[in-house]
This record gives C-alpha cells, structure tokens and sequence, in this order.
C-alpha cells in the first residue's frame, strides 16, 4: 500500500526524522522482526533464514505495507506516542484489541493524558480503574478486534500505525501483524475522523474503513516462512 504524496511538507519530513531517531531506539533494545514481502529476490532473505532487523531494512519505509511481529509493532507505537508527548497537545488515538494488552501501559498513558488535549482508547473487556482522563471506547464490532492502531493528530506534527493481525494466535507476545505507518496529515486525519465517527455510534463506517485499508492477506504457511518459526501461528 503506498500514500505518499508527490511532495511532502517540512513538518511532515521534520515529524518523519524525529519518529526515526526515536524508533531506533526502541528497535535496538527489542526482539524485532520487520519484512517487506514485495521485496524482489535478490535483496530478500532465503525463507529458511530467520529475519531480524538490520536484514533487510534498518528502519521501515513508511507508507509501505510490512510484516510486523508484536515487538516491531510495539516500537513503532511507542515512537509515535513519544512524538505526542513530546508535542504536549493533540489527540492521540489508540486501539488494543482487549483491554488486558493495555494494562502493561497503564502508567504510560496516564502520563500521556496529562499532556495531551485527548487521549482515547479503544478495547474490549473491563475498564482500568484509575484512568480518569482516558476516553475508553468499547470496541463494538468484531471486525475492529482485528486491527491495531496508534494515532497522533496535532497541530504540529501527524503519525499514524495501521496493522491488521494476520496469524490466529490470541497470545499477543506470539501476534503477526501486517500494516504501514504514514505522516501523511490527510491520512491521519482521514483516518481520525473516521474513528471519532465510529465512536459516536456510526458503525457504517466500518464498511468504508475496511475498503479503504485493504491490507494483504498473508497465508499462515507464507507466514511461517517469512518467519521461520512454526510454533508463532
């Protein structure tokens, strides 16, 4: 999936090298694995090999669909929620599938809250306690368990992950996702509103989210492959 535009703005480049500089760091000090299935033959991996990253690409391109296992994932979504409170206003968006997956990040969005204009998390299952300036949205419809996503929506700075789970697994330390991120400030925003209509009760647009981010389908066999591990899925 690409949407890049023709010509990026300087705060989308300046939001772009600032999410880099964070996101290596979070890379570095995790089991990472990232892979970009439309890579040609001879800059891929053999499919016996266990790709680690550094293997293929240093950091992700963006806007270009990629394989992420949950600790890739993980990154990318810190970096994004490092650039929110970083900028100290805006709203940032968040799903996470069961609301068990949040709790390890309890205290990092509490702290999130006190710096952003709006915090809203999306989940099934039982709302944290102590969590009074979170928005907690009950995840309504099946279709959106699928799918992880972290937003940032200020006025100085756009980011945005887009993953939909593609094994079976329900362990989140053994999830594959597939997705791309974008600073694009049209998409994050399009994709923004689009949330904050569904929050209202607009279930319809389920329908247009889906067909607009129609992210490849990965057999569990490619999968393995890619991954080389038969126990992950």
């Amino acid at each position: 999936m690409s949407t890049n535009m023709l010509l990026q703005t300087d705060l989308e480049q300046g939001t772009e090298k600032r999410f880099r500089t964070i996101v290596n760091r979070y890379l570095k000090e995790s089991d990472s694995a990232i892979i970009r299935p439309e890579l040609n033959k001879k800059t891929a991996p053999k499919p016996e090999q266990k790709i680690k990253l550094g293997d293929v690409v240093q950091i992700p391109e963006n806007d270009i669909t990629h394989i992420f296992n949950n600790q890739a994932m993980l990154a990318i979504s810190h970096a994004i929620e490092d650039l929110a409170s970083e900028q100290r206003c805006g709203e940032l968006i968040s799903t996470f599938q069961q609301l068990e997956n949040f709790q390890p990040q309890k205290k990092r969005y509490i702290g999130l809250a006190n710096d952003l204009d709006a915090v809203r998390v999306w989940g099934c299952g039982e709302i944290p306690k102590g969590c009074q300036k979170i928005d907690f949205i009950p995840i309504f419809r099946p279709e959106l368990l699928k799918y992880w996503m972290v937003l940032y929506a200020g006025p100085d700075a756009h980011a945005v992950l887009v993953c939909r789970q593609v094994d079976r697994s329900d362990q989140f330390n053994n999830k594959i996702f597939a997705g791309f991120y974008s600073f694009n400030p049209f998409l994050v925003e399009s994709v923004r509103r689009q949330f904050n209509l569904m929050s209202v009760g607009l279930d319809g647009i389920i329908h247009q989210w889906e067909k607009e981010f129609d992210i490849p389908t990965f057999s569990l066999k490619e999968i393995r492959k890619l991954f080389k591990d038969p126990d992950r899925a």
